[in-house]
């Protein structure tokens, strides 16, 4: 398969997968939203029908209750004896059966039986026959040991509805049964139910202690769904006035319980009806992932389909006769395939220069881990007995070049120092560029005697070297490993000039830098104390915004740095920037970003770091001390002189404004100077002249008392002292500039 054709695919099916795990979290997310809106709605509906039927329950209480204030109940009570009464008395009796009835809505029949005469009353004239059909919840509620209950059974292939109450209510010892026959249409009617079954609407449905459903209309499954919620604990163990809901099966179920009656009401809402739209979307989407899919696999199909076809060929084209095909005119794309494959056959030996460098990077980065010919791959003079030293260059101050040479011109720079490397070593080593500015490579001999070697080498270094700094503009730092013999070093050598080549850090750029000499570097300490110093210097001379202390204590570090390793240096410096920004920020009311480690960590040399300390951290924090102080400064001022102005008429002092104010006496002295370049005398003069010159053109004060108003002596005094500071007398004044 073509590698555009894998892309396409690649993004065909990637664009898929992420349409529906988008579609999948929406759809997660909007039926989880779409579930709590339609349970608070259920809730709501299910709180009002149940509180419809515990008001029906209380009307039928309140009926009993109401029945037995009349007289003729009340001698019927009393008088168990004439419980079988005359004709006349029988229908009396009726109509106050009837009475009941027509008061309640929903009942079909009213009936009142004494258990033990076996006398029973009814408003209905087919009260005979009514009797035969509620024996049996009769005898099923003598077993109850209750005094009221609701109770359901299916009579005559009919489900017929009984509220039963035994009379008297406020006796201990009732001895009568009142029966409410409740229509069926009561619970269509509350709960909503109509004739049509249809599975995929939502329901109501009330569940009474035995997990049977009352009322449940003509809901598919209904049965079943109580059944489960009976044997739901939580649901069980629900108490009076509380909520519960639950997921089964596609169906989103909301159950509330009732005081009242012990009753269950509940809501089945099946996802058909709330999700229907979000399902479309659902199913759209993975639609659109299936026929993604079978794109993706028709189109790796028919390019195999070519590939093979084209490679079959290719081959035939190969295999025949080189000469047969030079005389003959290519015909087909495939015939050309064949005469730029025959041109570069005899060269598939060689390794293209491109394929050199990544081996060697390989190589020196994990080292040789398959004995194989590697110094044939590469094409050098080398053999496992000789010796050889990693080496590695670097371009000196590469994160400022970047700002003054674009990225081709860095380009140039770094393939114009691997081209300068194979004219000097020829057939001896080769160098490839990693990246950041940075060359590594392998120079050896096949000269015997590790001194010769080493001669030889460093003639190599210092040529490239010296040549770079002529004809290019740039500098290098290079950094040489130790010799050593043996393929399985290779990548140890490499790793040694990689860590040479740090100590520029410490001891400068623009150098050829040589391991063996670094276990002399890291014999070197220099003094902590020393470098402690320097760093409370340089936050002194900061405070003091004073930036040629600053620049002395930067000076400081840079005779201090070739002391020590480039490790301890960095850490160092680290340690003092953001000791720095800590103590100083700690100064300031406005919050200050210290610099982040990675900005930090990407100066390589001396240079770099004592340049950043200069103009990002020394400038830059004495600037933000110094805009700081002017402000500081400013609103001591301002506050000093509106201060003074309010209270003008007062025989008011500096000292007296500072406490008041919260400012030093001091600070107030050097704010006045610095904003107003005056003293505190003359700012006070100044403004009660103003004051005057106001008095003189708005009021009618004569100069005596505007005298006296000021805390003068007398008017002569003020008199004189408006005329120096203004070149009138104030009566001049007044008639001058009075309109």
């Amino acid at each position: 398969m073509s590698k555009k054709l894998q892309n396409a695919v690649t993004h065909i099916l990637l664009t898929s997968l992420s349409i529906v795990l988008i579609g999948l979290i929406i759809f997660n997310l909007a039926s989880d939203i779409i579930r709590k809106e339609i349970e608070q709605v259920q809730l709501i509906s299910l709180q009002q029908t149940r509180d419809g039927f515990e008001n029906y329950i209380k009307q039928l209480n309140q009926a009993a209750i109401q029945m037995e204030k009349v007289p003729d109940f009340e001698k019927w009570i009393d008088n168990p004896s004439a419980h079988k009464l005359n004709q006349f008395d029988r229908i009396a009796f009726t109509q106050l059966l009837v009475r009941v009835q027509a008061s309640i809505s929903y009942l079909d029949n009213v009936l009142l039986f004494d258990p033990e005469a076996k006398v029973h009353y009814s408003s209905q004239p087919t009260m005979d026959e009514v009797h035969q059909d509620y024996t049996s919840l009769l005898e099923e509620f003598s077993g109850m040991n209750v005094d009221h209950a609701f109770l359901t059974k299916v009579i005559n292939g009919s489900s017929t509805y009984v509220y039963i109450r035994r009379l008297p209510v406020f006796r201990g010892d009732p001895s009568s049964l009142l029966l409410f026959h409740v229509n069926s249409k009561l619970f269509y009617d509350y709960l909503g139910i109509t004739n049509k079954d249809e599975a995929n609407r939502a329901t109501s449905f009330i569940m009474d202690q035995n997990g049977l459903p009352i009322g449940k209309g003509t809901f598919a499954g209904i049965e079943e769904i109580t059944h489960t919620l009976a044997q739901d604990r939580e649901l069980t163990a629900l108490h009076a006035d509380e909520s519960h809901t639950l997921y089964k099966d596609g169906l989103l179920i909301t159950c509330v319980s009732s005081s009242v009656t012990g009753w269950i009401f509940g809501i089945v809402v099946p996802d058909e009806q709330f999700l229907s739209k979000i399902n479309s979307f659902r199913n759209i989407t993975l639609l659109i992932l299936i026929i993604a899919v079978a794109l993706s696999i028709l189109a790796v199909f028919i390019s195999n389909h070519w590939f093979f076809r084209g490679w079959s060929k290719l081959v035939r084209l190969i295999d025949e006769p080189f000469g047969s095909k030079l005389s003959a005119k290519p015909s087909n794309e495939f015939e050309r395939i064949y005469s730029h494959v025959s041109q570069l056959k005899h060269r598939l030996h060689e390794i293209i220069p491109e394929a050199k460098d990544a081996y060697l990077r390989k190589v020196l980065e994990n080292g040789v881990r398959i004995k194989e010919d590697w110094v044939e791959k590469l094409d050098l003079q080398l053999h496992e007995e000789a010796d050889y030293c990693g080496f590695a260059i670097e371009i000196d101050y590469y994160n400022q070049l970047k700002e003054t040479y674009s990225e081709w011109d860095l380009f140039y720079f770094e393939y114009g120092i691997a081209c300068v490397v194979r004219e000097v070593l020829t057939d001896q080593g080769m160098a490839v560029k990693l990246n950041d500015g940075k060359l590594i490579g392998i120079a050896g001999s096949s000269e015997q005697g590790e001194t010769p070697f080493r001669e030889q080498l460093n003639g190599w270094m210092l040529t490239i070297h010296e040549f770079i700094s002529e004809h290019f503009p740039i500098t290098v730092t290079i950094g040489v490993s130790q010799p050593r013999k043996g393929t399985k070093c290779l990548h140890i050598s490499a790793s040694e000039a990689m860590e040479i080549l740090k100590q520029k850090f410490s001891l400068g750029t623009n150098k050829v830098l040589y391991y063996e000499d670094l276990s002399t570097v890291q014999g070197l300490s220099f003094s902590f104390d020393e470098s402690r110093r320097i760093e409370q210097d340089l936050i002194h001379s900061i405070r003091s915004r004073n930036m040629d202390e600053a620049l002395l204590a930067l000076n400081r570090l840079r005779i201090l740095a070739p002391e020590g390793e480039y490790q301890k240096l960095q850490h160092l410096l680290l340690d003092l920037t953001l000791s720095v920004y800590r103590e100083i920020g700690a100064a300031l009311t406005e919050p200050l970003e210290s610099p982040s480690l990675s900005e930090l960590l990407r100066f390589t040399t001396m240079d770099e770091w004592l340049d950043w300390l200069q103009h990002h951290c020394a400038e830059h924090l004495i600037q933000r001390l110094t805009d700081e102080y002017h402000t500081q400064m400013k609103q001591a001022a301002n506050h000093l002189r509106d201060y003074i102005s309010e209270h003008i008429l007062q025989d008011i002092r500096l000292e007296d404004c500072c406490k008041a104010l919260g400012i030093p006496v001091s600070v107030a002295k050097q704010a006045i100077k610095e904003l107003y370049e005056t003293t505190y005398a003359e700012l006070l003069l100044n403004l009660r002249i103003e004051k005057s010159k106001q008095w003189l053109l708005e009021t009618d004060f004569s100069v005596d008392e505007i005298a006296k108003r000021l805390y003068y002596s007398n008017a002569q005094s003020f008199t004189r002292t408006f005329k120096k500071a203004t070149g009138v007398p104030p009566g001049q004044y007044r008639k001058l500039y009075h309109i």
